[in-house]
Order: C-alpha cells, then structure tokens, then sequence
C-alpha cells in the first residue's frame, strides 16, 4: 500500500467514523430532551457506543465467515437499486448531494469512496470505523 492509498483508506475510515457519531449524537440528543435530563444523554451514548461496537464485531465476524445466526446462503442476484457499488450514480434531489456530485479538483486528492476499495477493504473500513465510533461516544460519555 503506497502512501497515498493509506491516506484514501484513513479518510473514508474517518468519514464513517463521523458520519456514525453524528446519528449517535442526534439520537441521544433526542433521548435526552425527551426525557429532559442530561443523565440520560451520557446513558443513552454509552448505550450507542457499545451498540456500535457490537454492531463493528458482527460485521467483522460476518466478514470472516462466521455467520452464527446468520445462514450462509446462496445470495440471489441483487437488484441494481440495491447494489452497494453501481455502475453509475443515479440523480438524486440537490439537498441529497455530496462531494461526489461536484466536478470539483480536488475531489479525486480528497474524496473517499467504497468504489476505490475492494469489497473485503471496504468492509474492513465498516468495521473499523464502527469500532473507533463506538469507542469514542463511550470515551465522550465518560467525560461528560
């Protein structure tokens, strides 16, 4: 892996990482006016943080091949709308756009993309970024 390969990976692992911290926030948010106490916010962000975690742990063993619960079937071919990497992006309203809608330069130097990965790196990148998500709403719980 060349230097800039590494750079890609990091940043799409970063990304995820942040991208699933923000939902967990905004849900714990939610759980904590709801209940209309700052208690249930750091509970409600421990709780996502080893949801998380757990959640990374069964990607990663799905990923090596232990399915547990999960059978190994036959998959049935996926429907294109469905695929997690398409052969061309669809169009989609302006409020749904991201980096990737952009002709911008520094896109390619920046953007971070399953489509660069291979499948297994990609899922790697899940699992990481799953774990280090998870870790640090538990390390935020602790500190707030």
């Amino acid at each position: 892996m060349n230097t800039g390969y590494k750079k890609r990976y990091i940043r799409l692992i970063y990304r995820r990482c942040f991208h699933y911290l923000a939902a967990a926030l905004a849900v714990c948010a939610a759980i904590g006016g709801l209940y209309d106490s700052h208690v249930h916010f750091i509970y409600a962000l421990c709780a996502a943080g080893a949801l998380l975690i757990g959640w990374g742990w069964l990607e990663y063993l799905r990923m090596t091949g232990f399915s547990g619960i999960w059978p190994n079937r036959k998959s049935k071919p996926i429907p294109y709308i469905h695929r997690r990497f398409k052969d061309r992006i669809l169009p989609r309203p302006a409020f749904r756009k991201d980096f990737r809608d952009f002709d911008d330069d520094l896109t390619s130097a920046t953007a971070a993309d399953d489509e660069r990965f291979s499948e297994k790196e990609a899922r790697l990148a899940r699992v990481w970024s799953r774990a280090a998500c998870g870790a640090l709403a538990i390390l935020l719980s602790f500190v707030l």
